[in-house]
Formats: structure tokens, sequence, C-alpha cells
């Protein structure tokens, strides 16, 4: 298990190589999943794909919203190579980049083959971050959970810079064969670091317990935790989820998105993630929840304005704004889930507590993005903002507990 603080340089050496492991892993999942999030919408529309099209390109979600259903056979199946944790990663990771080979040189399959293979994708690489996720909790104790989870954030948007910025921006001259290319050969790069790690690799889970989602739905105040982590999730990803298509619709070239906001955002929101972790030591965590609600508001307002002056640039540093307190937002979050799940069959519990959060906010944007033809983005973001701060009232409790799991 990741050691404590005042540990021996030996020891100090191995939790930062564990660390560097598991992020630079986050890292080749954030390529992926920004590729998915932020590259392949504006990339679409800039084809001629309108915002009412995109619920199929949403569904490509669904994946990571129910790691739930296999998370047992990860808690409970070893597979014939490396350790259990690590051999679920290596073969994901080998899995999604063959098939993002096939995807590369299938720009000409029909749009239900190239969905069907991107669902495939998305399977592989939801069950590495699930296995991925699993390993975390297992080896990385309680003072280390807020860095952990900072951690993860931070190497997803250096991810997202890569998959929804330099890819999006490249996109024109990469082509569609180089994009997919690229992206293929970052998880089998990403994969050597964590393979040093299959002697840490130790589950929580006693023999004799057989995994279940049912153990997780039993447990006392599950539920609650499910809801709150699904609807704070929900609200949070969807402050930040169509801006970009926002700056399509007002006319800003792709290049401009991609260089711009989709390099910019990833690095704010990378500093904003590492910053969360030692500010939770330094201001109470329920005082930093509270002013990340507030500026999220503040974000929230500035683009609505931006929008109706039609102030592009203005538009894009409220987005970068908006970016960093959601990111700031998902290390308190993930936080949580660290801490909840740190229980006999981790895999499992992660993917009932994180697994269920995405599902739900996947089905909330499927649904927004065709009605947002009906509604304005004024009421849209403050409806946005008002669920965010009854949330965070809602969960002030849970927040203040982090004390305890913070060095």
């Amino acid at each position: 298990m990741l050691t404590t603080p005042g540990a021996d340089p030996h020891q100090a050496l191995r939790s930062a190589w564990v660390l560097f492991a598991i992020g630079v892993l986050y890292v080749s999942f954030g390529v992926c999943f920004g590729l998915l999030e932020y590259g392949i919408p504006p990339i679409l529309m800039s084809r001629g794909v309108d915002l009412a099209s995109m619920g199929w390109v949403i569904a490509l979600y669904i994946p990571f919203g129910l790691t739930f259903l296999w998370a047992p056979v990860i808690d409970g199946k070893r597979l014939p190579w490396l350790s259990q944790r690590i051999g679920w990663i290596a073969a994901s990771q080998c899995v999604s980049s063959l098939l993002l080979l096939v995807v590369a040189f299938g720009e000409g399959l029909p749009a239900i083959g190239l969905f069907a293979l991107g669902l495939a994708i998305c399977f592989a690489v939801a069950t590495m971050d699930l296995a991925l996720d699993a390993l975390a909790v297992d080896i990385i104790g309680a003072h280390f959970r807020a860095l952990a989870a900072g951690l993860k954030v931070a190497a997803l948007a250096l991810g997202g810079l890569i998959g929804g910025g330099v890819l999006v921006a490249r996109f024109d001259s990469l082509g569609w064969t180089g994009t997919f290319v690229l992206t293929a050969g970052l998880p089998l790069l990403t994969l050597l670091p964590v393979l040093a790690l299959t002697r840490a690799d130790h589950p929580r889970q006693a023999q004799s317990l057989r995994p279940s989602i049912w153990v997780t739905l039993r447990r006392p105040g599950a539920m609650r935790q499910i809801a709150l982590l699904s609807l704070t999730t929900s609200a949070t990803i969807s402050l930040v989820y169509f801006q970009r298509p926002i700056l399509v619709q007002m006319g800003v070239p792709l290049a401009q998105i991609g260089w711009g906001l989709g390099t910019l955002a990833p690095l704010v929101n990378t500093v904003a993630a590492v910053l969360t972790a030692p500010a939770l030591t330094l201001m109470a965590p329920l005082k930093s929840l509270a002013l990340l609600v507030l500026l999220s508001a503040i974000a929230a307002g500035g683009t609505v304005f931006g929008l109706a002056k039609g102030l592009s640039d203005g538009v894009m540093l409220w987005a970068l704004i908006q970016g960093a307190a959601s990111s700031a937002l998902s290390v308190i979050i993930y936080s949580l889930i660290l801490k909840w799940s740190a229980r006999e069959q981790s895999a499992t519990d992660y993917a009932v507590l994180c697994g269920s959060s995405r599902m739900l906010t996947t089905l909330i944007l499927m649904a927004v993005a065709p009605a947002l033809a009906y509604f304005s983005w004024g009421v849209f973001y403050a409806l946005c903002v008002v669920v965010l701060a009854l949330l965070a009232f809602l969960i002030r409790r849970e927040v203040q507990g982090l004390d305890e799991a913070l060095p």
C-alpha cells in the first residue's frame, strides 16, 4: 500500500512511482475520452452534423456508466497473466489499441459500423479505467486519497489536451487516419510503467467473499451516496460540456477552438486539480466547495453574457474558468469515491458509485442535446447552477468528512 508521509526515502520513491504509473494510464484514458467528449462533436459539426443529432455520439458514454455490471468479474476473476488488476488493465489497453487501428483505416465504413467500433473501444477503455481505479483504491492509503484524486483529474485534463485540443487542432493536417493511429499508440506506450507494480497489486477482497453489486447496494448509506454523486457529476459536467458546440455555433474556426480552448483548458484544469488537494488541507473542505460553486455560477453567467453579445473570446475565457472550477470539484468528488470504495470489493464498490453517476450524466446529456432547441442557454446554465448549489448543500457533511482522509 502507498506509504504515509514521513516514510524512508526508499518507500517515498516507491510511492512516487505508484502515483506516476497510475497517472500515466489516466493520461491515456484522458486522450481517448477527450477525443470522444471534446473532439468528435466539433469535428462532426464542422462537417455539417447538427447539434440535435449528437445523441448517438453521447451514447458512446454508456459503457462508462455500466461498469458495475462486470465489476464483480474484475474483483473475482484473475486473468492468466500478470496480477489481478494489472492483468485486466493490460488486456483492455491492447484491445482498445487494436480497435482504434481498425477505426483509423475504416473511415469509409458505414456509420453503424463506426458506432459499433466506437462502442467496443469505450467498453475496453471503461474496463481499463475500472481496473485502474480499483488498483488505486487497493494500494493508495487514506492519506493520499485527495492527492490521488487530484492526480486523476489532472492526468485526465492532460489527456484531454491531446485528445480534445491538439488532435482537434491538427485534424485537418493529420486526417482521420493519422488522428486515430496516434491515439492507438498511446494505450500500449502508457501501459509500461504500471507493469512494475504487479507485486504491489493485492486486492482487498477476501477469498471467501463473492463479489456482487448487491453487497454494495445493501451497504448502509450507499443509495444516498450514489444519488449525491450522480446528480453532482451531472451538474458539474453539464456546465462545461456544451461550450465547444456554442463556439462552433458562434462561427469560431475549429483550429482556433483546438489550439485555444482545446489546449489552454486542459492546462488550466491540470493546475486547478493539482492545487486542489493541498488547498483542502489549508482551507476547510466545506469552504473550498462553497467557493467553487460560486466560481461556477459566475463563469456560467459570463458565458451567457458573452454569447448574447457575440464575444467569442469572452466565451472562451469563461469556459476556461468554468473548466477549472469543474476540475477542482471533480477532485472532491473522486476523493469521496475513493473513501467510500476502500472496502473488500473495491472494483465493484467504485464501479457502482462512479459508474452510476456517469450513466445518469450520459442520459441527461442525451436528453439535453435535442431539448436545447426549445429553451435558451441562459435557462440551461441557470438550472445547472441552481442544481449544483443545492447538491453542494446536501453533500456538505460528506465533504467535511474528507478532513479525516487528509494528512
